[in-house]
């Protein structure tokens, strides 16, 4: 597994051309034809993907690594919330244990690259394929809120938090991984870019590890 993952964290030229692919008969075994408001993602202009800046930065990166180290001698799987392309999932299955899953949830709603939904959708599933398949990963399509509300496993062993990045938003992410028992709670986007993240974070005690952007709760 760590050679084909290896592989897809070096290889940027393979997310453009999985752009071209997106919403093909290939992307994803749940495909269907993108309806009238959603057409083919060659007939649509959109901006690069740099997947460099799909995920958190090389600094960032080790204190991503040690967290889902840590999380392994610990039950329960790792949760993401806000999967974009699964390029943070791809580094975390690098590091997890081999039976440890991760469960990475996004609706695909929104992604900076003027995808629809459904191309969206088809991209991430296509680079994290491997690892659907192998059972590494599980890709849940679903609304954060419903995903809280309906979650029903194990405590998680890690949460991640990379989602909206409202104060109310991240307030509610970081209680429901109280709620829920997560060990390792953790985040993306502390900084003045994003306030109201500084905000929601300060107010659950502060980051105890902070590297970059990438923050964990005491």
């Amino acid at each position: 597994m760590d050679s084909f993952v290896n592989q897809l964290v070096r290889m940027p030229r393979l997310f453009s051309h999985l752009l071209f692919k997106a919403g093909s008969v290939w992307a994803s075994p749940q495909d269907q034809p993108p309806t009238a408001t959603e057409p083919p993602a060659r007939e649509q202009t959109v901006s690069p993907i740099i997947p460099r800046l799909c995920s958190v930065c090389d600094e960032e990166l080790i204190l991503l690594e040690l967290l889902v180290r840590e999380s392994s001698s610990i039950s329960g799987p790792i949760v993401e919330i806000g999967t974009l392309l699964g390029v943070s999932a791809t580094h975390m299955a690098l590091w997890k244990s081999p039976t440890k899953r991760i469960i990475t949830v996004d609706n695909f709603a929104w992604n900076p690259w003027g995808l629809t939904s459904h191309q969206h959708h088809d991209l991430t599933y296509q680079m994290l394929y491997y690892l659907i398949q192998t059972n590494h990963v599980e890709l849940t399509v679903m609304g954060k809120d419903e995903f809280f509300s309906s979650y029903a496993g194990e405590a998680p062993s890690l949460v991640f938090l990379d989602a909206i990045h409202t104060y109310e938003k991240t307030a509610a992410d970081i209680a429901w991984a109280r709620k829920v028992g997560a060990a390792i709670i953790c985040g993306h986007d502390y900084s003045s870019q994003f306030p109201r993240v500084v905000q929601a974070v300060d107010e659950a005690g502060g980051p105890r590890e902070l590297v970059g952007t990438l923050w964990r709760l005491p």
